[in-house]
């Protein structure tokens, strides 16, 4: 029995609602609204789910729906509703309350984008960058909202209709991706997912966007009959990723491998150098031994820096790694390189040519404020971080004695 208030509330509510016993299936109860939708058409409530739905065969259809409802598996779902004569498509909102369901009855034969607007605004997000869409799995409708349209650059009327519109639209590279998750996510007749993916505006530049879909209803097995969902607009927030990404692995002065990045590098060749017993050189390389840059203006400095940084990079092989680890400092590993070939490439650095050496003096770069400190695997260390130490010693023990290239 319902008690007192919940009576009231339940008969004086605006949206048709009627209970239906969990053991039986029996409708024990119906509010005025529901009455009246049966009156419209001469007719009278059923007094059984099954009677009622016409998605149900036998009392084991409503068992099976009410163990669904009960472990929180179907919320929402639609289903013809036998009323009179005639079958109505009606959204149903289902509660467990106990010994009974709670349903509350919409008709959504005529539902438009603006009420399911209003209906999600609890899930809806702000930004005039997101665009509502509702896709009907089984008919493969997509309906979209003037946002998508504004979003896509193109008229309303020009939006994706199904499936395949929509993913033509994507970028070739994302869209497997897609694909994948959504189907997921219908297949095991999921409440929510999330996708990041590219997708192509009318000005043929793709926009990054963030989409978020639900299962706005289900059929009365738990599949999904409908979703509604968003995307946003996420390109600043990419630009952003990737510029902290670029930041994190490049040195913004000289365009080199920071120290952090530069590791990964280092203990990859030293571990191909200690299962392959090849050699392995490290250079310390100081571009400032004679402390003459610290007699410049802060721009020329940076200069000064980024030309020496980019002549040598230009003097390395390919297999080598330069990284910048300090203000005027880099880290140069030499993988399958003995110290005499160490050297040989090292002199070359020092040694500019005439058109070289014009170039670094335009830059205010002086090769002879370059000293280097060589240490090698595994005499000196058998550490990135040994090896390091070893090396920055050997410039120390160059810079007290004046010599450019030192092996420690």
């Amino acid at each position: 029995m319902m008690s007192t208030p919940f009576e009231l509330a339940f008969k004086h509510m605006p949206t048709p609602a009627f209970i239906v016993e969990s053991s039986s299936g029996k409708l024990t109860s119906y509010n005025r609204n529901f009455e009246v939708l049966f009156e419209n058409f001469n007719a009278k409530p059923a007094a059984t789910w099954v009677s009622l739905c016409s998605d149900a065969t036998s009392a084991d259809d409503w068992h099976k729906l009410n163990i669904k409802i009960q472990n929180g598996s179907i919320e929402r779902c639609e289903s013809l509703i036998q009323v009179g004569d005639k079958l109505i498509n009606m959204q149903l909102e289902l509660q467990h309350l106990g010994d009974a369901v709670l349903a509350c009855v919409y008709n959504t034969d005529h539902m438009d984008l603006s009420a399911a607007e209003n209906t999600l605004l609890k899930f809806a997000l702000t930004e005039s960058s997101a665009g509502l869409w509702i896709w009907e799995t089984h008919s493969d409708l997509i309906s979209c909202s003037k946002s998508i349209a504004i979003l896509l650059g193109c008229p309303q009327g020009k939006t994706p209709r199904s499936t395949p519109e929509w993913h033509e639209r994507v970028h070739p590279d994302d869209v497997q991706r897609l694909a994948s998750i959504v189907d997921e996510h219908v297949a095991n007749k999921k409440k929510y997912y999330e996708a990041e993916y590219r997708i192509l505006k009318d000005d043929q530049e793709y926009l990054w966007v963030k989409e978020r879909g639900r299962t706005y209803t289900r059929n009365t097995d738990g599949s999904v009959k409908k979703m509604i969902g968003f995307v946003e607009d996420i390109s600043h927030q990419k630009a952003l990723e990737e510029h902290l990404r670029n930041q994190a692995t490049f040195d913004e002065l000289t365009g080199l491998l920071t120290r952090g990045a530069a590791l990964t590098h280092f203990k990859k060749q030293l571990g191909l150098a200690k299962r392959q017993y090849t050699p392995l050189t490290m250079a310390k390389i100081h571009l400032d031994a004679n402390s003459r840059l610290t007699t410049l203006s802060m721009e020329a400095r940076n200069i000064a820096i980024q030309t020496s940084a980019r002549y040598i990079y230009k003097k390395i092989r390919e297999a080598d790694v330069l990284a910048r680890v300090d203000a005027d400092k880099l880290l140069l590993l030499l993988p399958n390189t003995s110290v005499k070939d160490a050297k040989n490439l090292l002199n070359h650095i020092i040694n500019p040519t005439e058109d070289e050496k014009t170039s670094l003096i335009e830059g205010n770069s002086d090769p002879m404020d370059f000293c280097i400190g060589i240490a090698t695997f595994p005499e000196d260390g058998e550490t990135i971080d040994e090896l390091a130490l070893s090396a920055n010693q050997a410039v120390e023990d160059g810079q007290a004695k004046c010599k450019q290239i030192v092996v420690n």
